[in-house]
């Protein structure tokens, strides 16, 4: 399973003219807005939700920064004019939303694909389900009248993006989760609680295998506190010689 992202652009009058000072600098730190609607979901028509990361200022320029810009702006000194006024007045909205499983997304053991050792790999399916597509419609939904209320303007779509009508390309968010799943029973699950495997007992599973859905938040420190639990189970059981 693949976390849901959706992006939206908007270019904001209101912003031009604000004096311009380098906003660049250490990487990776982002504007966070959580899920505001979790006890709503009567009223949504999908479960779960999705966070939002809010980008904007003015970094340095980058080769895209100004995209069709010949189409946009036209050519010399009166585009180099809209270029200064409309740089930095932009802002973007990034939804992560939660991927709910479903029967169509799994993987097995390829029946005719091998690898250079004659080991058969692993086939995965993966489709998304009506959550997924009603989740990104409500992100699209928000983020364009945020940008409107703003008295701004969503900027158009990619030909790639509006292809998939905005939806991230399955795996492109690589918080990828699942195909182990943890349970109580053999014959729904994978591992069990303390992400040791069902029908090989020395074996556990402490990746992201185990999570049943894929969040909207990174699931890395899910994965280490589920890891640490394992170690110690696994140290336990060690110990009384059960493994």
């Amino acid at each position: 399973m693949d976390t849901v992202g959706f992006l939206v652009t908007g270019h904001v009058p209101a912003f031009e003219g604000m004096p311009h000072y380098n906003t660049d600098g250490d990487g990776g730190a982002h504007l966070y807005l959580p899920w505001w609607l979790w006890d709503h979901h009567d009223k949504l028509g999908f479960p779960r939700g999705y966070h939002s990361e809010l980008g904007g200022g003015y970094p340095m320029p980058q080769v895209g920064t100004f995209h069709q810009a010949a189409s946009r702006y036209g050519f010399g000194l009166d585009s180099k004019k809209k270029i200064r006024a409309e740089y930095g007045c932009t802002v973007s909205f990034s939804g992560r939303g939660e991927m709910i499983p479903n029967e169509h997304s799994y993987c097995e053991i390829d029946p005719n694909v091998v690898d250079k050792w004659g080991i058969p790999v692993l086939r995965f399916h993966f489709k998304r389900s009506d959550h997924e597509w009603k989740l990104a419609r409500h992100m699209e939904r928000t983020y364009t009248d945020i940008i409107e209320t703003m008295g701004g303007r969503v900027l158009p779509l990619s030909p790639t993006a509006r292809e998939a009508s905005g939806m991230t390309i399955p795996g492109t968010l690589k918080h990828e989760v699942g195909t182990t799943r943890m349970g109580n029973e053999a014959r729904s699950s994978v591992v069990n609680s303390f992400c040791q495997t069902h029908e090989v007992p020395n074996l556990f599973v402490c990746d992201g295998g185990p999570l049943v859905s894929s969040p909207d938040k990174n699931p890395t420190h899910t994965i280490n506190a589920l890891s640490w639990r394992a170690s110690d189970y696994m140290a336990e059981e060690m110990r009384k010689g059960a493994i």
